[in-house]
């Protein structure tokens, strides 16, 4: 899997990293940790697996990391060797972090937030310490946030320098090599869990805000297209008029999903028809149990107007 921050992302995070870097310097004497939450877009290695379905590092072939949300710094409790958040209104400021960025993912449908991130700010920082490494991967909290999300991989990831950052004249530089000798460079590095390992992805890389998988990142989603919207419309009455019936929302990541009789689930990715749609039959809707069906390539047409969900339907299940 490679890891790619775009410029927008890297000046918000890399302006993150240093105010707490500064502000500890002036306080404390030492640098201290922050943490961010980048939203990312996720490009698979193989088949386009929905957020139903759980995906492992072996099947996510870039990461793209294009937006950084700050969480409020009254629920901060920063550190020199540590970084959680505290306080009388967390709660509150949770739900409302939370709609924060509801409104980037609005923005941004493909955009979700997939990984986490913080900074270890000294040098010989890329590493993941026991508690990272229980926090972000093996706590049963962080197994169910991974599950929520659709992950059976925990990617993290941490932002370290190459030298310890002691004077607050100017030493930064947003660019992953070739600093100058009075600067520190600052870095992202990553991780992928594959089972009880953990994968060392390397440095990510900083790209342009004009790279081409950053302005796939940003692109809508058919659904958010007028043709898209005229589409889903039809497709819904059509299913509805054959006796079905049908509930229709957004799962994550750019995903639609059709919902049909409580038994077939459609899901759409975002770049429907180039890449088809996912058909899963429904185990157990409490507990989110689904078997994903094969898709014959005859019900999978390059046009969008082509593509028929009540076709989809009726091959797996009896008609109406």
């Amino acid at each position: 899997m490679t890891v790619l921050v775009s410029r927008q992302a890297a000046n918000t995070l890399f302006a993150e990293v240093r105010r707490w870097v500064e502000h500890g310097l002036r306080t404390t004497g030492a640098p201290l940790e922050c943490l961010a939450y980048p939203l990312a877009v996720m490009v698979p290695a193989g088949p386009a697996m929905c957020p139903l379905e759980p995906v492992g590092v072996e099947n996510i072939g870039e990461l793209v990391l294009d937006q950084v949300a700050i969480p409020p710094d009254s629920v901060k409790s920063f550190s020199p060797h540590n970084c959680h958040f505290d306080g009388a209104q967390i709660d509150r400021t949770n739900l409302e972090f939370n709609r924060a960025i509801d409104q980037l993912v609005a923005r941004w449908p493909r955009l979700g937030v997939l990984s986490k991130l913080h900074a270890h700010p000294f040098a010989g920082g890329a590493f993941l310490s026991g508690g990272d490494l229980y926090h972000g991967v093996t706590s049963p909290q962080a197994l169910d946030w991974r599950q929520r999300r659709g992950l059976s991989t925990a990617i993290l990831h941490v932002v370290y320098p190459d030298r310890d950052p002691g004077c607050t004249r100017r030493p930064w530089r947003i660019v992953e090599a070739g600093a100058a000798a009075d600067r520190t460079t600052w870095r992202v590095h990553s991780w992928g869990s594959d089972g009880g390992q953990m994968v060392d992805l390397g440095d990510a890389r900083v790209v342009s805000n004009r790279d081409p998988s950053v302005i796939a990142a940003r692109r809508k989603p058919y659904w958010a297209t007028a043709s898209g919207k005229r589409w889903c419309d039809t497709q819904k009455a059509a299913l509805r008029q054959a006796g079905h019936q049908v509930s229709r929302n957004l799962l994550g990541r750019g995903w639609r999903r059709y919902l049909v009789d409580g038994q077939i689930l459609l899901a759409l990715p975002p770049d429907l028809p180039a890449v088809p749609p996912r058909v899963l039959r429904v185990v157990n809707a409490m507990t989110n149990t689904f078997e994903p069906l094969p898709v014959p390539s005859r019900l999978g047409p390059s046009h969008l107007s082509r593509l028929s969900l009540l076709k989809l339907v009726r091959h797996f299940a009896a008609p109406r």
